[in-house]
Formats: C-alpha cells, sequence, structure tokens
C-alpha cells in the first residue's frame, strides 16, 4: 500500500481504489493438485532430514535492491535451517549471502527483462518435495507467488510443510485475497505433520487480519508472537507473520533494518 501510494498520484490513486470494489477474483495458477498428492511420497536417503529445534528467519528483502541487504542477511542467519525470502531476486544470490551449501526453492513472482523476483525458500537440507502457485495483482496484473515445500525429519515418520507467501496486496476486497489463501486448503488438510507458514502476508486492515486468523487456525496453525513487536507496519496493522502447527516457538525476536522497508523475523522452532 505504501508502495501504490508513492508510483500513483492521488487522483489516479482514488480511481483504482474505487475500482477495486468491481473486481472480482482471479484464478490462482499452479499445481494444487499435484502438492496434495505429491505429499510424502518422495523416497529420502539418510543424512537429507532437518532435526531438532529449527532456526527460521522469514524477510521481505525488498528485491536485494538497497545497500547492506547482503551483510545483514549474513548477520543474522549464520545458523539459519529454513530462511522465507520474499521479493527475493535471483540474480541477487541470496543462498549464497546466507552460507554455502544452502538448497533454493524459487517461486517466480514480478519478472523484468534484468531481474526475476520472487519467494525464495532456503534450507539446510534439500526438499522432498517443491510447488509453487500464483495469485495476481487485480488492478497492477502483477503475479504474487507461493512456494509450497516439504522436507523430512530425523527420527520422525512426518514430514515438515512449509509455505512461503507474499499476498495479494492492491485490493480493498478481500476475493482475491482470500482465494490465495484458499488455495492452500487442500495440502493443508491432507498433511498430516507439522507446518510453517510465514511470509509478508499484507495484513494491513482489520478484516485482512481477520481472514487470515480465521483461515489459520481453522486449519490448526496459531500466530508466533513477538515482544517487543517491532514487525513492519502498514495502517497500524503488522505485515509480515510466521503461523505454525506441531510446533512452539521458543525464542522470537525482530530484527531491524535500514536495507529493506520491512524488518526481518528470526524465530527459534521446537516441535511437538
Amino acid at each position: 500500500m505504501r508502495l501504490l501510494r508513492r508510483v500513483l498520484p492521488s487522483w489516479l490513486l482514488l480511481g483504482t481504489l474505487m475500482a477495486g470494489f468491481y473486481l472480482t477474483a482471479t484464478p490462482v495458477d499452479g499445481q494444487t493438485e499435484q502438492c496434495s498428492t505429491s505429499l510424502g511420497q518422495v523416497v529420502t536417503s539418510n543424512g537429507e532430514e532437518l532435526s531438532g529445534a529449527l532456526e527460521i528467519l522469514s524477510w521481505n528483502i525488498q528485491k536485494a535492491g538497497n545497500v547492506g541487504w547482503a551483510d545483514d542477511l549474513a548477520s543474522f542467519s549464520t545458523d539459519i535451517d529454513l530462511a522465507f525470502i520474499q521479493e527475493a531476486s535471483v540474480q541477487a544470490h541470496i543462498p549464497q549471502a546466507i552460507r554455502e551449501n544452502m538448497y533454493q526453492a524459487f517461486a517466480e513472482g514480478y519478472t523484468t527483462a534484468s531481474q526475476q523476483t520472487g519467494v525464495m525458500t532456503v534450507s539446510s537440507s534439500s526438499p522432498s518435495m517443491h510447488c509453487n502457485l500464483t495469485s495476481w495483482e487485480p488492478w497492477l496484473g502483477t503475479p504474487k507467488a507461493t512456494s509450497i515445500t516439504e522436507y523430512p525429519l530425523r527420527g520422525r515418520e512426518e514430514r515438515l510443510l512449509t509455505i512461503n507467501l507474499h499476498a495479494v496486496n492492491f485490493t480493498l476486497g478481500l476475493v482475491n485475497f482470500q482465494a490465495q489463501f484458499q488455495a492452500l486448503e487442500d495440502v493443508l488438510s491432507k498433511h498430516q505433520g507439522p507446518v510453517i507458514l510465514a511470509g509478508d502476508l499484507n495484513t494491513w486492515s482489520d478484516t485482512r487480519q481477520a481472514l487470515v486468523d480465521n483461515f489459520m487456525r481453522e486449519h490448526g496453525l496459531g500466530p508466533v508472537t513477538f515482544e517487543p513487536d517491532l514487525r513492519t507496519t502498514t495502517f497500524g496493522h503488522a505485515l509480515d507473520h510466521i503461523y505454525v502447527r506441531g510446533m512452539r516457538a521458543e525464542s522470537a525476536r525482530v530484527v531491524q533494518v535500514s536495507s529493506s522497508d520491512h524488518n526481518a523475523l528470526r524465530v527459534r522452532l521446537a516441535f511437538l
């Protein structure tokens, strides 16, 4: 929303907002059925599992376009197991900025002739399944990506399901926003095991936050809370979230940065 104000003059912004009341849902493209049917199907080898409590990062990195992003990322992700990056740039080589031998699962979002951006899940072990979903900003016609990955867990038959989501932003109505979350219902219902859903959810209103909270509650996910809560806000509402199922937060903090317009979230999660 802050971006929309920067790029549109006030008269055009007003017209665009009014037009939002008449827009209908755009479809969510992707591999929803393939995601749900592929859960737990790939045979994995010993040594390819995540284990113990997990160190988690979630950060909208603003296309890695600001000075100091790589130094910031390296400073608060040296021991990371999973990083959920929104507005990730492929050209920025983000996994290498964390450390060597990290795995990358990328879902393409907004792309130009010189830069490919989207959401990127970086992990210390290889995912056993990866699929992408794409939603569309109804006013701008630009894609918003969701990356779904699954990881085997050492000593457990269950696997960890992770969802990295950058939510639809530029619409006042909830139809498109809701459709992006509804596309996850099948995979969340069929997955039997722990879940992490993290990202820039663009919850800049009471109604958007209530929709997300209700959706998460229906699928058994609860929010990670932060104290002090220094998450980036718009209209007084936090935009970035981590929700979990079958896990609990042992620690949670917000890392304030100047290298992005979003602060970063660092959480240590233990399995129940």
